[in-house]
């Protein structure tokens, strides 16, 4: 099969991946939103921040090492996995013991449990993380598809029904646990690849050169995402820091779906011909074009809809979610940006600019929570808003010394893919502004109204102007046409 077979292949699985996955955990988050209170989900928002370090520490970045290399070996595999398996265990212990003093410092006695606990996920994940590896190194996204829904669901069932049984948090943290152990199975079954604790100096030194830097990288991202959750639980209360995890969330959604659908396909992709910066170019634009168009019209049309979408979904309990929501789906806009200039950086080994990256962006993350948070939680979200745009421009500098695709050319080409999408937007959102009649009664008719208004005149203008965008979609159909 041909590489971009491979690749429309992948992206085919991945999506019914990503798609199944977000929708089952769409479906069980409203379910539980509605049997769990927004103080308990904001005990377990405030604990996130530690089990992502965790993760990130846990691999060490080294399976995109794997995933980069040519040929790698089964004692590639048996290192890197030995590393993973020791580093999370030993940040189960840490975290374990750290736990009485987390939950001091927010003064949540209840979390000392819940983090000793959750954080087993730490370790579990480590179980499988290299046959994961494998199929992705291998292209194979149809085994991946096929361990993650099952144990979704199962993960989902579960939640749900402790939800029921008024398990609290724990619905939360019990699910998630399922979820590792489901994978952890699944994936050793698919593979039937046995892991042994051997560590080769060499392989070490290869993949731990190249992992560490995107390691730190993951750490420092995950803490800058993170670090909202733990402001608000500390500044304020435990109600909003689940208004704010459940906005993100929802806003995840869409943003994860469709970038995760495309990055794990791309990343291996780019991989394969990293040595041809032309092709390496115009893959990349192509891709960027597509998830930008894809990512900047859902995200709008998530604006437009939010109060009656969260009225519906979720209860008027969440509302003050709302203003939260519309916010932070104007970054996810930029997401694929920032995702694929970081992976031009990856597939060419220049990991120390790719952590230098992460270093300057997210210290301004943390530069704006300090000069806002005394203002209040909205102005404190607002400043993601100006931190994801700077840090655009920085991936877009580091990036366009490898593939000369510079900022102007970039700039052109998002301002060309998402015009249309602002124009619709403003247009119906005028609309919406002056004819502003919300109650429980009219939340379906709502969401319909504006979603095909949104919908109509945005399709209307591509078509009018006979968008790139529009082209490049219709290329994809023609070619997965062709395929089958």
């Amino acid at each position: 099969m041909s590489l971009q077979k491979k690749a429309i292949s992948g992206v085919s699985w991945t999506f019914i991946e990503q798609f199944g996955s977000k929708v089952i955990g769409f479906v069980v988050q409203i379910v539980l939103a509605r049997l769990i209170a927004p103080d308990e989900f904001g005990l377990l928002g405030m604990i996130l921040i530690f089990n992502a370090v965790g993760n990130s520490l846990s691999d060490s970045g080294m399976s995109q090492s794997l995933i980069r290399s040519d040929e790698p070996d089964e004692n590639d595999f048996y290192t890197v996995f030995s590393i993973n398996f020791a580093v999370s265990f030993i940040l189960y212990i840490i975290f374990y013991f750290l736990a009485p003093y987390i939950s001091i410092f927010y003064e949540q006695p209840r979390l000392t449990d819940l983090i000793r606990v959750y954080s087993i996920v730490i370790v579990i994940n480590s179980l499988f993380t290299i046959q994961k590896t494998k199929l992705t190194h291998e292209l194979n996204f149809k085994h991946q598809m096929k361990a993650q829904l099952p144990a979704l669901f199962l993960a989902g069932i579960t939640g749900v029904v402790l939800a029921y049984m008024n398990y609290g948090v724990w619905s939360l943290v019990y699910m998630e646990l399922v979820t590792g152990v489901s994978l952890t199975l699944i994936y050793y079954h698919q593979t039937r690849w046995i892991p042994k604790l051997r560590i080769k100096r060499d392989k070490l030194k290869i993949h731990f050169d190249f992992g560490y830097k995107i390691a730190l990288s993951g750490i420092i991202g995950r803490i800058a995402t993170n670090v909202f959750p733990l402001v608000i639980g500390k500044y304020f209360s435990a109600a909003m820091v689940g208004y704010y995890t459940r906005a993100f969330t929802l806003k995840e959604f869409p943003v994860v779906t469709i970038s995760n659908t495309l990055d794990k396909v791309v990343y291996p992709l780019f991989a394969k011909i990293k040595n041809d910066n032309i092709l390496l170019k115009n893959a990349y634009q192509k891709i960027q074009i597509l998830s930008l168009f894809v990512l900047s019209s859902i995200m709008l049309l998530l604006i437009v809809t939010a109060e009656p979408l969260f009225g519906f979904l979720i209860g008027e309990e969440w509302l003050p979610a709302v203003p939260y929501f519309q916010i932070l789906c104007i970054t996810g806009v930029f997401y694929p940006i920032n995702k694929y200039n970081s992976n031009i950086l990856k597939v060419k080994g220049r990991t120390d600019l790719y952590l230098k990256m992460a270093v300057w962006s997210n210290l301004l993350t943390l530069v704006g929570i300090a000069l806002t948070v005394k203002f209040g939680i909205i102005p404190l979200i607002l400043s993601q808003v100006i931190v994801t745009i700077i840090r655009t421009l920085i991936n877009i500098y580091y990036a366009n010394k490898f593939i000369n695709y510079p900022l102007q050319e970039q700039f052109i080409d998002l301002l060309k893919t998402t015009l249309p999408g602002i124009i619709s937007f403003a247009i119906v959102f005028s609309f919406i502004y002056f004819n502003s009649t919300l109650n429980e009664n009219l939340y379906v008719i709502q969401l319909i109204v504006y979603g095909a208004s949104f919908s109509l005149v945005l399709v209307l203008i591509h078509i009018l102007f006979k968008t790139r965008s529009l082209k490049e979609i219709m290329n994809i159909y023609k070619l997965v046409r062709q395929k089958s």
